[in-house]
């Protein structure tokens, strides 16, 4: 009888737990898609000093969150709007030929090192002397897309460095762009 009575409020109760489990599944649902499925990259810049020599260095990495694996087409700083290509760079420190591919596999990363000369180059030359605006980390994948992250402490050292060169430019050049760049690709 007490059924009968009530049933539109069963009903509606029952609508009601329907749609708030349902809300909560596609909210799920959607959160997993975004974490682990959609290419996302991770971009890291780490300020780092070598215990031995205590030389100061840039330790810049690219990590995959997704499930695929990336292949990247270019990777580089960004000083303000000026982008400054780092691919050859890293080939060279991974012993890569200049035609191979950088691929990152699924939830891995890849890492590279930077010293504060060859941080110098992504210095702007201005009449006033150096220019160091936002410091990014990017990267351009096959299909087009650019990851980027800003890399606060790889643009501390590079402040650091910038008041050196101030202090005793004569003392330290800055190198060219080519001057990084793999004898092998020279060619």
């Amino acid at each position: 009888m007490w059924v009968n009575e009530n049933a539109g409020v069963l009903v509606l109760i029952g609508l009601i737990i329907a749609v708030v489990a349902f809300s909560v599944v596609i909210t799920v649902l959607v959160s997993l898609h975004n974490r682990i499925a959609v290419q996302r990259l991770k971009l890291i810049g780490f300020y780092s000093k070598d215990a031995e020599t205590r030389e100061n260095y840039a330790v810049l990495t690219i990590g995959n969150k997704s499930l695929n694996d990336v292949g990247i087409s270019q990777l580089g700083l960004k000083n303000g709007r000026v982008n400054f290509d780092l691919t050859a760079l890293y080939k060279t420190q991974m012993k890569m030929n200049a035609s191979t591919r950088i691929v990152i596999e699924q939830r891995s990363a890849i890492t590279f090192r930077m010293s504060e000369k060859e941080l110098s180059v992504v210095l702007i030359d201005t009449p006033k002397g150096k220019k160091l605006s936002t410091l990014k980390l990017y990267a351009v994948d096959l299909t087009g897309n650019v990851y980027q992250g800003r890399v606060r402490a790889v643009r501390h050292l590079l402040a650091e460095y910038v008041k050196f060169l101030k202090t005793a430019p004569a003392a330290v050049p800055t190198p060219s762009p080519a001057e990084l760049v793999h004898p092998e690709e020279k060619k």
